[in-house]
C-alpha cells in the first residue's frame, strides 16, 4: 500500500508554507542601513519613519505603533538627558546610543523578512532618499524645539 497524505497522517504537509508578513511584495524597501542614516542625520523620529515605510510595504501594520513610539521615546530622551548633561560633558556617546538602538530595533523587528526580499532578488530604494528625507525631519525637529525656546522663554524683566 502506498503512503499517500490521505494513508499516512503523519506525513508532514507537501504544500510550501510562507509567513505573510515576511513575504516580498515586489515593491522596493530599505535597507537596515538606511535606519542608522536617518536616525544619525535626523533624529530617532527619522529612522522611525524609514522603518515604518518598510511595515507597511511588508504588510505588517501592527508594528508600525512600535516603531513610532520607539523612534519618538529615544528622540523625547535623547533631548531630555541633552538637557541634564553637564556643559563639560560631551554628547557624541547619547548620539552613537540611539543611532544603534534603532537600528538593532530595525534589524530585530525586519531583519529576516529584508533579508528574505534581498535573497529573492528584491529592490531597494537608496540611502540617498533615506539621507533626504533625515534632513527633512531634522529641520521639522529644529523648527519645533525653536517655537519651544521662544514660547517657553522668560519675558524681559523691568
Amino acid at each position: 500500500m502506498p503512503d499517500t497524505p490521505q494513508d499516512n497522517p503523519f506525513q508532514p504537509p507537501t504544500a510550501t508554507l510562507q509567513d505573510a508578513a515576511a513575504a516580498t511584495t515586489g515593491e522596493p524597501l530599505f535597507r537596515l542601513a538606511a535606519v542608522g542614516i536617518a536616525t544619525f542625520f535626523g533624529t530617532p523620529i527619522a529612522g522611525a519613519w524609514v522603518m515604518v515605510q518598510n511595515l507597511k510595504t511588508l504588510g505588517r501594520l501592527d508594528d508600525v505603533r512600535k516603531a513610532w513610539l520607539m523612534g519618538l521615546g529615544f528622540t523625547i530622551g535623547m533631548f531630555v538627558i541633552g538637557y541634564f548633561l553637564p556643559d563639560n560633558i560631551s554628547g557624541a556617546p547619547m548620539a552613537i546610543a540611539t543611532v544603534v538602538g534603532m537600528y538593532q530595533f530595525a534589524k530585530q523587528t525586519t531583519g529576516a523578512a529584508l533579508q528574505q526580499h534581498s535573497a529573492s532578488g528584491g529592490a531597494f530604494l537608496s540611502n540617498w532618499r533615506a539621507f533626504a528625507i533625515s534632513l527633512l525631519f531634522l529641520l521639522a525637529v529644529m523648527a519645533a524645539v525653536f517655537v519651544a525656546a521662544f514660547v517657553l522663554a522668560p519675558g524681559p524683566t523691568i
